[in-house]
């Protein structure tokens, strides 16, 4: 059995500790995130909006280690996981697991470089840092580089800083060039004058975070998941429509600064998937680099990945796309 460390959270849904509220008995569903930041946004802002009460739903975000949470999905000591790419990654190789939306579907991280440093080409025989191989980070600097002709292995130097505080550090520092940096650690590096060489979000799409959880949950209680759905697609409704509450939102649950919290935002929305999907073209992509980065030779279906019927139902979206 996994031992569950919960992370305690703040705010207004730390009012609503009893099992009955706006006059109903409360579903309790656990969900474990990697830690608190911007890629579950979302999830916060449905909690402290009451939103997933809405739908009589008594959510806690539980702080675990990736690996902890897909194995506590697995054991169901956990009820849905936001770390999709590892969700994604554990399905491929056989798990009972499957992504039932998207939160984020694009990368909220960004190519930062020292100051001197004026362009991509300009990082051509320099170190530049990702926090893993075959990670976002790395997926990432990948399709930055191939987008102006250069490529990862033959025309800059590698170094592997698991971390993004600590690649912030290295930078700042001058150990590297550039590093790929999420929010808010690319603002910070931004505000000390290092220069944002290009954005993640305009390179590639994918499956970035989400909502997974194990098929006997969809099997046995899909009516739990669409209340989920429901309640995160109205989170993402507020977040867009509601900037400035948005922003103390970030500011006071992830203690940044009210100007990082503001460029944080708004690298967020330029992410957010607005309809809980992402395209099967990137999906497929993401399925193909899992493979190569695993070995798996064998075709794998989407199916075996994602299941889209419920977001589809809800959002009303055709269920071919």
């Amino acid at each position: 059995m996994v031992k569950l460390l919960f992370f305690a959270l703040v705010g207004s849904a730390a009012l609503f500790n009893s099992a009955i509220s706006f006059g109903q008995a409360m579903e309790t569903v656990r969900v474990g995130i990697p830690s608190p930041s911007l890629s579950v946004l979302a999830l916060r802002t449905a909690q402290v909006k009451n939103l997933f009460r809405e739908e009589g739903l008594d959510v806690s975000l539980i702080q675990l280690a990736t690996n902890v949470t897909i194995t506590a999905l697995t054991t169901k000591e956990v009820d849905y996981a936001t770390a999709s790419v590892a969700a994604m990654r554990s399905a491929i190789s056989g798990l009972p697991i499957r992504t039932v939306m998207f939160v984020v579907r694009r990368p909220l991280h960004v190519l930062v470089a020292r100051p001197e440093i004026n362009s991509v080409q300009d990082l051509r025989g320099k170190i530049v840092s990702i926090g893993a191989y075959n990670d976002l980070t790395d997926f990432v600097l990948r399709a930055i580089l191939a987008r102006h002709n250069l490529d990862r292995e033959k025309d800059i130097k590698n170094l592997v800083i698991s971390g993004s505080g600590s690649r912030l550090t290295a930078l700042l520092t001058g150990t590297i060039d550039g590093a790929i940096l999420p929010p808010p650690f690319n603002v910070e590096a931004e505000k000390k004058g290092f220069k944002r060489l290009a954005s993640g979000a305009d390179v590639y799409e994918g499956g970035i975070t989400g909502l997974s959880t194990h098929t006997d949950k969809l099997r046995d209680n899909p009516d739990q998941i669409r209340k989920m759905i429901r309640a995160l697609l109205k989170g993402h409704s507020f977040l867009k429509t509601n900037k400035a509450e948005s922003v103390r939102l970030i500011s006071d649950w992830l203690k940044m600064d009210s100007s990082v919290a503001g460029a944080s935002y708004d690298m967020y929305l330029n992410a957010l998937s607005d309809d809980g999907l992402v395209s099967d073209r990137a999906l497929m992509l993401d399925i193909a680099r899992t493979r190569e980065a695993m070995k798996i030779k064998d075709e794998v279906p989407l199916s075996r990945v994602v299941d889209f019927s419920l977001v589809k139902e809800i959002s009303g979206r055709p269920s071919n796309r």
